[in-house]
């Protein structure tokens, strides 16, 4: 009898402790519950009467039940009250896979989606371990046995992937893993494993790779340099060049990237290059073209022909430069220049009559002597019709048999007689020597003449045409 009397008292006596420490954990809850800023562990133990040592083990309890959270500032934590979210609320409402596991690796709640992967009814995977299932799908048990490895290993995020056979296509899900530990309401440990499907993403970046990759095999096999650099708060970076870049400047792909594009130019280029540039950040949007001639790393000249475009993008802004080295068209310009520099001087200076038609008989160009010898200015006879400038007669005479000479082979050379105007003022027989010029094959063919006053030399016949070559 005395010893059931005992068992009673101590039954009591724990229940009553219980009900005690339940209501401490309840005035401590609604103690933080008021003071939503925190509070410490001395300034609780204060407001209850407590002493920090039975404050501090509460505040443990409530911790590893997730009714308080913890913070740290310096020496001091700081308590507050948990704002928690109902996890079943979550899983109705995410896209993503979600299961709860508890430390035995048995299935506790999982969402939808995550069922559908599993092709399993919940009520068939609730309560079992996770080595315990069966899916239909061995790729599926595959994934399961990695997601239980990598709780093991205390792996917080993953990613995996999961291969499927639809209507005879091979199709591959990716998953980015996350493993949170959890604590129940009991204060036992668990994990929740949220999968989110990447597929989309992976897909996007492989497109996007691959873009990059046709971008830069396209732009190294482009016969034009290509620099691209952003520009951000005022600072400049370059963020693309290719390989032909490298071979107009001679610099390399590492040196490319330190380099300012105004560097290239030459120092009596370099104002017109950073105006042009200043132009395109003006103009965001158009295309800024300029030549200009620059140094390539070895020193040796290079004739640049650049067109910039700057355009918005984003928070930022990106500087387009496409860079062709023109150095030998520049050189051939130049030797044509000088060709026609010395032709138009022979030309003036030469004392005999010369002129150059077009097909049209149209007057390409005629020297002092010939204008003189027809008594017009030059300006009045370039552009004009050979009828526009003199009689009539004479002009058809003029232009006889251009027609047929046009026909003939660049070396043919015709020598003709003609009734004209002579050095004197008079007009009677004159010699015309003719050939047809042309700057290349398809190229528009001129009459190139030369005219001689012709008084006493009779071996000259009407129309006598003589052919060398």
């Amino acid at each position: 009898m005395l010893l059931i009397t005992v068992t009673y008292l101590c039954i009591e006596c724990t229940c009553s402790n219980m009900h005690r420490l339940a209501d401490e954990l309840a005035m401590v809850k609604e103690l933080l519950r008021n003071h939503p800023q925190g509070m410490s562990v001395t300034e609780i133990a204060t407001a209850l009467g407590r002493n920090k040592h039975s404050t501090g083990r509460y505040l443990d309890i409530l911790h590893a039940a997730g009714h308080v959270d913890l913070r740290t500032f310096g020496m001091a934590k700081v308590f507050t009250l948990s704002s928690r979210v109902p996890l079943s609320a979550l899983l109705s409402y995410t896209t993503d896979l979600v299961l709860v596991l508890d430390r035995d690796m048995r299935i506790i709640q999982g969402n939808d989606p995550f069922f559908e992967l599993l092709s399993m009814k919940s009520e068939a995977v609730l309560e079992k371990r996770i080595s315990q299932l069966n899916p239909p799908d061995p790729e599926i048990t595959t994934l399961l046995s990695v997601i239980e490895e990598k709780i093991h290993e205390d792996s917080e995020t993953f990613e995996i992937s999961r291969t499927a056979i639809t209507n005879g296509e091979e199709l591959i899900r990716f998953f980015r893993g996350k493993i949170i530990p959890t604590v129940f309401e009991d204060g036992s440990s668990a994990f929740t494993i949220i999968l989110e499907d990447i597929t989309l993403e992976r897909k996007a970046l492989k497109s996007l790779k691959e873009s990059e990759e046709f971008f830069r095999s396209v732009s190294d096999h482009l016969s034009d340099g290509l620099i691209v650099s952003e520009i951000e708060s005022g600072q400049k970076k370059i963020i693309f060049s290719n390989q032909r870049l490298c071979e107009i400047t001679g610099y390399n792909q590492k040196e490319i990237l330190c380099i300012d594009p105004q560097e290239l130019a030459l120092p009596e280029e370099k104002e017109r290059l950073k105006k042009a540039i200043s132009d395109a950040e003006k103009n965001q949007g158009s295309l800024i073209e300029l030549r200009f001639w620059a140094r390539k790393k070895d020193r040796t000249p290079v004739y640049l022909s650049i067109r910039v475009k700057i355009v918005p993008f984003g928070s930022k802004t990106r500087c387009y430069i496409l860079i062709t080295d023109i150095t030998s068209w520049k050189e051939q310009e130049e030797a044509q220049l000088l060709q026609a520099t010395l032709i138009k001087r022979l030309l003036t200076n030469f004392s005999h009559p010369i002129f150059i038609l077009r097909e049209d008989g149209t007057f390409f160009s005629a020297n002092p002597a010939f204008c003189e010898l027809i008594n017009t200015k030059p300006e009045e006879v370039t552009g004009k019709h050979a009828h526009e400038v003199m009689p009539e007669a004479i002009a058809r005479a003029f232009l006889e048999g251009n027609d047929s000479l046009i026909c003939m082979t660049p070396s043919t050379h015709v020598v003709t007689t003609i009734t004209f105007f002579q050095k004197d003022g008079n007009i009677g027989p004159v010699t015309v020597e003719k050939s047809p010029v042309s700057t290349g094959q398809n190229a528009p063919i001129y009459i190139f003449g030369i005219m001689v006053n012709d008084y006493e030399n009779d071996c000259f016949s009407h129309n006598i045409i003589k052919k060398e070559g």
